[in-house]
């Protein structure tokens, strides 16, 4: 990642500060690593960037991700136009007071990579005791929030919290001996050994 930055730095900031002042309208570059986006207030100075940046990348022996490389108009009304970024889809709605503001969910991909990743450590994991599981998965989920619980973004979390409950209770049950119910445990993880429930974290837009 260090290695990157310090090369990308010369390859897309550098070289994106000095074509700025020859664009039209007002435009910004976001970037981490090798993610970055470009945004543009008018469609000709993007198609105008979306010309020569693979030119740009070529020169220094790179190339564009050919599926996540794309131009995409993106304002308020034009339903289902979403774009990911950073293991977040972005996306136009409404905030509480009725403004149109762009909201961010988790994007499915990174929730369906997380939940696999938690299903294939508690298989590894489901003959320790309950209490050091519920542990470690305390902080994978600390963690999942501190990351991805933005505002607007609650459903996301609780959708990965929901999945470890069932995950957790799957696997109680396969190690043998007597089988704990759904009350039980729902006890067990509301009262005796909570679970962290879903929280968001950040809440500036």
């Amino acid at each position: 990642m260090v290695l990157s930055n310090i090369y990308l730095h010369n390859v897309a900031d550098m070289w994106f500060r000095e074509i700025e002042p020859l664009l039209k309208g007002r435009s910004f570059m976001v970037r981490f690593a090798d993610d970055c986006i470009f945004g543009f207030e008018t469609m000709e100075d993007a198609q105008r960037v979306m010309k020569v940046i693979g030119k740009r990348f070529a020169k220094y022996g790179l190339t564009l991700h050919p599926e996540k490389t794309r131009l995409i108009e993106f304002k308020p009304g034009n339903r289902g136009n979403t774009f990911d970024f950073l293991g977040f889809t972005h996306y136009w709605g409404q905030s509480r007071k009725g403004s149109i503001v762009v909201k961010r969910r988790t994007s499915r991909k990174k929730l369906t990579k997380a939940i696999k990743a938690v299903k294939v450590w508690m298989i590894k994991n489901r003959h320790q005791k309950v209490g050091t599981i519920i542990e470690a998965l305390n902080s994978k989920l600390i963690g999942h929030y501190a990351y991805y619980g933005i505002i607007f973004n609650i459903a996301g979390i609780e959708k990965f919290f929901e999945a470890i409950k069932r995950i957790l209770f799957k696997w109680l049950n396969r190690r043998g001996g007597k089988r704990i119910n759904w009350e039980h445990y729902d006890k067990l993880i509301s009262l005796y050994i909570p679970l962290t429930t879903p929280r968001i974290v950040h809440s500036y837009l």
